[in-house]
């Protein structure tokens, strides 16, 4: 790990939580299997589970970093010039009035941004048109399923302890998840202690943005601020546009077009990026006693 001499100016680091201090996405499949069952689409499951997996791979035009516009049924791709392209489910590109996608209207609820394998099966409940009590019914059982043999993912303890020794004025958690599976996932870590903040439901991106704000009313500068995240839209957007520092972790390919100051894939590397920020702050720290000496 390269060592940047900005590291030595964070005093907040903002995490996510899924996808970010853990790596395990075996439930993608079980979850679209729960939220077609016993639907009306219970047929078309092994061609959902299979265009989810295209998805996550990367094998397909259509990806992370893109859109699902949930009134038209399309699958949207921005263009770097303001405009975009629409999909059909089939692959089939659709002509699309510019005017109808505004992507500064995505807290509108006409766009959903595909971030995370999460997001997949949200779009497939958006196209198939199911209830929100059905998703959250399927998000709840493969949720308690991950914290359960067999399908209980590894904690990385290199990590936790990383994270626990960041030497930080703030290690800030903040999840789309709410409280009860949010809270059970960091007693599972035994990580919550680690955190000066933890926010569970926090309504990414936009609690994000309310969250910077506050935070640069306390005097926080955007440059002291570092993101950690595994969904550009929901995690790394929101900290640029302020200045702040960005680390994008994913092993998935991105559409995405935004350039961060990191892109790591594994937990492993963003153990080392944790060190080496600890690393360059205590050289820091050395420094200047040294010269007040």
């Amino acid at each position: 790990m390269t060592v940047d001499s900005w590291f030595e100016d964070i005093k907040v680091v903002i995490f996510d939580m899924d996808g970010t201090l853990y790596q395990e996405d075996t439930f993608m499949e079980r979850y679209i299997r729960y939220l077609l069952e016993g639907t009306e689409h219970e047929a078309d499951t092994e061609a959902a589970v299979g265009m989810g997996k295209a998805i996550r791979s990367g094998e397909q035009a259509f990806g992370f970093g893109h859109f699902y516009h949930l009134k038209d049924d399309l699958l949207v791709i921005r263009l770097e010039d303001g405009l975009a392209r629409g999909y059909a489910w089939d692959g089939s590109s659709v002509p699309i009035r510019k005017k109808l996608y505004k992507f500064d209207s995505i807290l509108d609820g006409e766009l959903l941004h595909i971030g995370d394998p999460w997001g997949i099966v949200a779009m497939f409940s958006h196209k198939y048109k199911l209830p929100a009590i059905k998703l959250g019914e399927a998000f709840d059982r493969v949720r308690r399923e991950m914290l359960a043999a067999p399908y209980r993912f590894e904690v990385h303890g290199g990590l936790m302890q990383a994270i626990g020794e960041l030497g930080v004025e703030k290690r800030v958690l903040m999840t789309n998840t709410h409280p009860e599976s949010g809270a059970e996932f960091l007693e599972f870590m035994q990580i919550r202690h680690m955190f000066e903040e933890v926010c569970f439901g926090a309504g990414k991106p936009a609690g994000l943005e309310s969250y910077l704000t506050s935070l640069l009313r306390q005097g926080y500068k955007g440059h002291e601020i570092l993101s950690v995240g595994d969904n550009p839209w929901n995690d790394l957007h929101p900290v640029k546009r302020i200045g702040g520092r960005t680390c994008f972790i994913s092993p998935y390919p991105s559409h995405d077009s935004e350039a961060w100051d990191l892109r790591l894939t594994t937990l492993d590397e963003l153990e080392r990026l944790m060190r080496a920020i600890r690393e360059r702050k205590m050289k820091e720290e050395m420094h200047e006693w040294h010269e007040s000496c």
